[in-house]
């Protein structure tokens, strides 16, 4: 926001150096030179009311984008949860049925282990 206000301070600074500098350099008479001014002075309020305008138009956009960016966060991070909790809940059955898998098979492996070791019992 900062940057914005000094970006209008310097904006209108220069405007106003740059019509008063082309005002007073143009050889005109005191009506021509007034009715000038006048007119630039128009011009310069204008283009700040613009200006603050588009600023304005700005914040607002960049309020609409953070609110949104927060609504979508929240409905990714539930998404991720549930989908966290369904695929633990999926694969808890499972778990119990691998383990007692995996131990059958070390005992079979230890079973031929021992097998191989001792050939001359058979």
């Amino acid at each position: 926001m900062a940057k914005a206000k000094s970006y209008l301070v310097g904006f209108a600074i220069g405007s106003i150096v740059t019509a008063a500098s082309v005002l007073l350099t143009t050889p005109k008479s005191g009506r021509d030179l007034r009715t000038d001014a006048k007119l630039k002075g128009q011009e310069l309020k204008e283009s700040i009311q613009r200006l603050k305008q588009d600023i304005n138009d700005v914040k607002e956009q960049i309020k609409e984008v953070s609110a949104e960016g927060k609504k979508t966060i929240k409905e990714v991070s539930t998404d991720l949860k549930n989908a966290i909790a369904s695929y633990r809940k999926d694969i808890e059955p499972n778990v119990g049925k691998l383990e007692s898998d995996v131990k059958e098979m070390q005992q079979t492996i230890n079973s031929v282990k021992k097998e191989i070791k001792s050939p001359a019992s058979s």
